[in-house]
């Protein structure tokens, strides 16, 4: 049993972007589309919200039948030394625990690989050519059969790879961030590691009945736009993340951030949660409101201490701002006047020193 068991699960996600046709700009001037779907009602986890592709590590993530794959295939151990060697901060879900047959940034990043697939039938594997940073997309195979015997446990995920003589793609998939649901949430709470994987092309989509109800290859503007105007819905860490996407429209250069971001890690974000006079606020680590040594686990005794202030004036009483402003289910506001975190995007936009890389 993994520490903090009993109060959240853990769970990987994965941002798919892929670059437009010919390289095209879109009338918002992006050259790529990211992918996401909508959630049927009958999944217990969100339903009927926008996501990203993702959902909860499974045992098969951790088998040592990986590390036999990867030395059939001839990979060296150097090879998955760039996958684990991360400096910085380390959320719980990255941290090795006894008991544990992988090493987590490669187990982890295998139950969102599992995910994509299971969910969409996209299947992520390792670029055999130049490396240049993006991720490929497998398609000739009978993906329906395959999805279906893996998402309903008659075959494991490892068993497609050594059928198709591929490589699960570690090295593609990029180490993003990680969220946490908010203590107050208690009944259902997870520690989601979101990673990024970049494709040269949009690639076909097949999406699982039980929890998909559709998909959509969409701009990052294109995606808030309809939340603000309550066509989606999006829950807080998917706005954020897109939110600091929207301000970079060329795909070569987020995989170039994504790449170079890697030795500054992760901190986590848990929103802390405070009610004002006009709204509700979810403060993040930065911000003046959130608290220090926090343990992920402790509820927020002081939710109701600034009831009567409203979010602006809230905002005035502090010096350093990290935080989201909620007026109402599609009205949100997000606020960051220091640096982004571990060499980050920002989600402001800020982000002049990072696009020179």
């Amino acid at each position: 049993m993994r520490a903090y068991e009993k109060y959240w699960r853990d769970s990987a996600s994965v941002i798919v972007l892929a670059r437009n046709r010919h390289n095209e700009r879109d009338n918002h001037g992006y050259n790529y589309k990211v992918l996401v779907f909508k959630r049927t009602e009958n999944t217990s986890f969100l339903p009927n919200h926008i996501v990203f592709p993702g959902g909860s590590f499974d045992p098969q993530d951790d088998s040592t039948d990986w590390l036999r794959l990867f030395g059939e295939q001839r990979i060296p151990p150097e090879a998955l030394q760039t996958v684990t060697s991360v400096s910085g901060p380390r959320p719980h879900i990255f941290r090795r625990m006894e008991g544990d047959q992988l090493d987590r940034s490669i187990s982890v990043r295998l139950c969102a690989l599992r995910e994509c697939f299971e969910e969409l039938g996209v299947l992520l594997v390792a670029n055999k050519g130049p490396q240049t940073g993006f991720s490929v997309a497998r398609t000739d195979f009978d993906v329906r059969t395959w999805q279906a015997d893996v998402h309903d446990g008659r075959k494991a995920f490892r068993q497609l790879y050594e059928q198709l003589h591929e490589t699960p793609d570690l090295w593609g998939l990029y180490e993003w961030s990680t969220w946490m649901t908010p203590t107050h949430f208690r009944r259902k709470r997870f520690e989601t590691a979101f990673f990024l994987a970049a494709l040269n092309e949009v690639c076909p989509v097949l999406p699982e009945d039980y929890e998909v109800q559709e998909y959509m290859w969409e701009s990052p503007r294109n995606l808030l736009d309809a939340h603000s105007e309550g066509i989606l819905w999006l829950a807080p860490p998917q706005s954020y993340e897109l939110h600091r996407l929207s301000h970079v429209h060329d795909i070569d250069v987020i995989v170039r951030v994504a790449k170079a971001r890697k030795r500054f890690g992760t901190t986590p974000f848990c929103p802390v949660g405070f009610n004002a006079a006009d709204g509700y606020i979810g403060v993040l680590p930065g911000d003046d409101l959130y608290p220090e040594q926090f343990d992920f686990i402790t509820d927020n005794e002081d939710m109701n201490k600034y009831g009567e202030l409203t979010m602006r004036e809230l905002a005035e009483r502090a010096r350093n701002l990290h935080r989201v402003e909620h007026r109402g289910l599609h009205q949100q506001t997000h606020l960051h006047n220091g640096p982004s975190l571990d060499g980050h995007l920002h989600v402001l936009g800020y982000n002049e020193p990072l696009s020179k890389l």
